[in-house]
């Protein structure tokens, strides 16, 4: 270990030939971190996201070392911008920041769950979220009007496409400004989100930190009255570059600007909003640093530090006081809080998405990876924007996103200003069907989905997996970034490049099923698997029981019925179910058995 003049801090650790490092957060490249070197530092980056990007919207100091199947994990717990180096040598690694003190938590394992719950307990769990935010969100930089809302809603439902969000970007606002509605464009806000949420839509609006620089709006007014800004030393206060223009940017280190933001929710809350989407919030500034100047000190509840060294909480800190704010609000229904920035412990207040990415295939490889390493940093609830967010995407990759984004926690389809519409019936019908049908397998698989966000909210042990933290002693699996797991015994395989059907798929350790023809696949080894654009490889372990509904409109209508798919593991042996509604035990002695529950 060791301390400089300058007030950097450096910890050096042996690196073992079998090390292999997983965690981190928020980065782009493979899921195995070993031979790369990162830097924990909240920043907007709009493009280019590729693997030599080091430093994205979240800051998540910790990581997760696998070494023969054992594992251990440190939560380096500095705020300053820190330095992971698992580059510069095979022999040892280091973990590094500005300023502060080195200041880390071992977790010993020895599973990487073991290590992940352990992580959790100490930087907090995800609770619960209510269940419409698992289902299919729909968004554009940007719906401009009122009347462009509703004709959207209302192609979803001609099509009998499935749809629980519409998002509202920062169009919406009068001169973006936060807490307003366009009084043009969204005349009636209120009657809007009543409207939507009668067809089972929750609206949910953008809401940034930058308040703009303008006497005559309220809550600049309050926010100078109240003392909410950030400042310098000497007391000016900080202006920045933002959507607004020039802005003031509430200080969240505070514990009564985070009440006067949260009650600032009202106005959302009023008109029937559950939801709210935070971006911007690293804080990203118009300038050439791209954010707040360092010189800028936060009051931090009495015990006052640079932004040099709370600059990666900020995003944090606007999430607690957004869904604390909500929270209160909400009569005892469960807030969703969508946020861009955050620090170890986001988790607590918000989902995670994975910024303004592009219709690459390549950022779709990269979801992959990158959604794994976030479920492993504690973070079960995030995903990339289904069909790139920047670029123009195309019918084909739109396609194969959906089925990926079917099976990714959070599952949200978002376009940027400028680029071609990517509704899921814009690219002709031969797509429409492919989204519709990957869109209602959602919300058939939604009870095994929902069952795994609870025990994700409970353990911290992530919905979307990579196949290493149920196989970590199996070489294979070490680097594999181009298939996941849905909870212990789902595997999705998807294809990943343009005007291919084929792919080699690895299965581990058992017997697999494919789900949509029933064919078995040895484990341990490759299989060479045919996937037509409309098909999306998924295996299931022999010996799992999945639960799935039905087809719906949104979360809002209920399962009628759950059917438990069963896939025996023991060839021609009985096998028990008891129907939910009390009935007699069934016995069944065919490979895959169908119990009908139907719930009262």
């Amino acid at each position: 270990m060791g301390h400089s003049a300058t007030g950097e801090v450096i910890c050096y650790k042996e690196m073992d030939k079998d090390d292999h490092f997983y965690g981190f957060g928020e980065k782009t490249s493979f899921l195995d971190k070993r031979g790369e070197k990162m830097t924990m530092w909240n920043s907007d980056v709009f493009a280019p996201h590729n693997p030599e990007i080091d430093a994205l919207y979240e800051s998540i100091p910790y990581f997760m070392t696998v070494n023969k199947g054992k594992a251990h994990g440190i939560f380096f717990d500095n705020t300053f911008k820190t330095v992971f180096d698992m580059k510069s040598s095979d022999e040892t690694y280091s973990f590094s920041a500005e300023g502060g003190v080195i200041n880390y938590y071992v977790l010993a394992g020895p599973s990487p769950k073991d290590v992940i719950k352990q992580y959790s307990y100490l930087t907090g769990r995800m609770p619960l979220p209510p269940k419409w935010a698992i289902g299919y969100h729909q968004s554009r930089y940007s719906y401009e009007t009122e009347d462009e809302v509703r004709e959207l809603v209302q192609t979803f439902k001609d099509k009998q496409i499935p749809l629980d969000a519409v998002y509202l970007d920062i169009h919406y606002m009068n001169g973006y400004r936060v807490f307003t509605f366009d009084e043009e464009r969204y005349p009636n806000p209120g009657q809007l989100i009543a409207d939507l949420k009668n067809e089972g839509i929750h609206v949910v609006p953008i809401v940034d930190p930058g308040v703009k620089v303008d006497p005559e709006y309220s809550t600049y007014q309050e926010g100078i009255q109240g003392d909410h800004f950030c400042k310098y030393m000497d007391g000016k206060i900080y202006n920045g570059d933002v959507w607004p223009g020039n802005s003031a940017f509430p200080d969240f280190t505070n514990e009564t600007t985070r009440n006067w933001w949260g009650e600032k929710h009202d106005f959302y809350v009023d008109k029937g909003v559950e939801g709210i989407w935070n971006d911007m919030n690293e804080p990203a500034v118009f300038n050439e640093t791209k954010t707040m100047d360092l010189a800028v000190v936060h009051g931090n509840d009495g015990y006052p530090k640079t932004h040099r060294e709370l600059h990666n909480v900020y995003g944090l800190l606007m999430g607690k006081a957004t869904y604390e704010g909500l929270q209160e609000r909400l009569n005892g229904k469960r807030p969703f809080l969508l946020t861009r920035a955050g620090y170890a412990g986001v988790q607590r207040y918000a989902a995670v998405w994975t910024g303004d990415n592009r219709s690459f295939w390549e950022h779709l490889q990269m979801a992959i990876p990158m959604c794994m390493n976030l479920g492993i940093s504690g973070v079960p609830f995030c995903g990339p924007d289904v069909g790139g967010f920047a670029h123009d995407t195309t019918g084909e990759l739109l396609a194969r996103w959906t089925q990926v984004g079917a099976f990714t926690p959070f599952f949200r389809n978002h376009s940027a200003l400028d680029t071609v519409q990517q509704e899921p019936w814009e690219f002709g019908e031969d797509i429409e069907a492919i989204t519709k049908k990957y869109i209602n397998l959602r919300y058939i698989w939604m009870p095994h989905i929902y069952s795994l966000f609870k025990e994700a909210s409970d353990t911290g042990v992530p919905v979307m997996r990579p196949l290493l933290l149920e196989y970590p002693a199996d070489p294979e699996v070490f680097n594999l970034s181009d298939e996941f797991m849905i909870g212990d015994s789902v595997i999705i395989a998807p294809i990943l490049h343009p005007d291919k059907n084929h792919r080699a798929v690895y299965l581990p350790k058992g017997t697999w099923i494919n789900y949509w023809t029933g064919e078995e696949y040895s484990g341990q080894e490759y299989h060479l698997v045919k996937a037509n654009l409309d098909t999306l490889p998924m295996f299931i372990k022999k010996g799992a029981i999945i639960a799935l509904g039905q087809e719906k409109r949104s979360t809002e209508e209920k399962d009628k019925r759950v059917t438990f798919h069963v896939y025996p593991s023991m060839d021609g042996g009985d096998y028990f179910f008891m129907k939910m509604t009390g009935g007699p035990l069934i016995t069944r002695k065919e490979r895959l058995l169908k119990a009908m529950c139907v719930m009262k």
